[in-house]
């Protein structure tokens, strides 16, 4: 399967693997979502909050996050 790179120029929408950054996805959803760094050395700051919030709530059927270390402290808050 060909993986698709979405970006503010991309203008139609195709079935598939698709990768894009979190903030273009606010609106859209996913049968399953992987956020690739889900640590604390990416997500570290409370102005992230809603960029990881948007990612998480993407996914219908499957949420995946990887993370190195720590994990960033929203995931924290839920445990």
């Amino acid at each position: 399967m060909e993986l698709k790179q979405l970006t503010e120029e991309t203008y139609s929408f195709e079935k598939g693997i698709v990768t894009l950054p979190v903030y273009l996805a606010k609106g859209i959803e996913f049968d399953a979502v992987i956020i690739p760094d889900a640590s604390s050395n990416h997500y570290h700051q409370e102005a992230d909050r809603t960029l990881f919030y948007t990612a998480c709530t993407r996914a219908m059927h499957n949420l995946s996050m990887i993370y190195k270390g720590e994990p960033c402290m929203f995931i924290k808050e839920t445990l």
